[in-house]
């Protein structure tokens, strides 16, 4: 019944923009550089991660613009369509193509890879003392809360979940405001200027 849904609903999906490939390689090659340089200081090789950490860290965020102007283009293109987005649909395409992988790799780096000596990396310590801290990270996870977790304590092998869940939590209020929104131009203002006035604050917070 499942697969049968989903093939009906799916072509909803299916808008590709072949030519973003292109930005999509430079935004991994940068994220890719990022990350060589950082582990090579992990193990105290000759490194140049000072000089590449903005270019990994601006890998990412393009990656992000990227997927909010995806995502922002498929809902306005289905409400266009048909009056309304499907919210429900929505949430499910995301949870079949995100979640699968992203549990595995939460289960693999919390239960098996900081127990096999192969994956051992200096500073990188799974350090869970007692069950309240195993249970709030447990918990930090399942909740897709590992931008957060980060925050507060490292995780060999899954800090890069942090950005799965700042996109989780970017897919489950977006498209509500977007279906509801009446007046869309009033509406990206209003989101424009807030969204500046929060990088105001933030800035002036360090």
């Amino acid at each position: 019944m499942l697969s049968t849904y989903l093939k009906k609903h799916m072509q909803k999906d299916n808008f590709y923009f072949s030519n973003l490939n292109g930005v999509r390689c430079i935004a991994a090659f940068m994220v890719i550089v990022g990350h060589i340089e950082l582990n090579k200081s992990y193990f105290g090789l000759p490194n140049n991660f000072q000089s590449v950490k903005r270019l990994g860290e601006l890998g990412v965020s393009l990656f992000f613009v990227l997927s909010g102007f995806l995502i922002t283009y498929l809902l306005l293109r289905e409400k266009g369509k048909y009056g309304k987005i499907n919210i429900r649909l929505f949430y499910l395409r995301r949870v079949l193509r995100i979640w699968p992988l992203y549990y595995l790799v939460v289960l693999l780096s919390l239960f098996v890879l900081p127990n096999l000596s192969v994956f051992q990396m200096p500073y990188f310590h799974l350090d869970l003392d007692t069950n309240y801290q195993l249970f709030m990270v447990c918990f930090m996870f399942v909740f897709f809360l590992p931008n957060v977790l980060i925050n507060l304590k490292l995780i060999p092998f899954a800090t890069q979940t942090w950005s799965i869940g700042t996109e989780e939590q970017f897919y489950l209020i977006w498209p509500i405001l977007i279906d509801k929104s009446l007046n869309l131009k009033k509406w990206l203002l209003s989101i424009f200027l807030l969204y500046n006035l929060f990088l105001v604050v933030l800035s002036n917070s360090f």
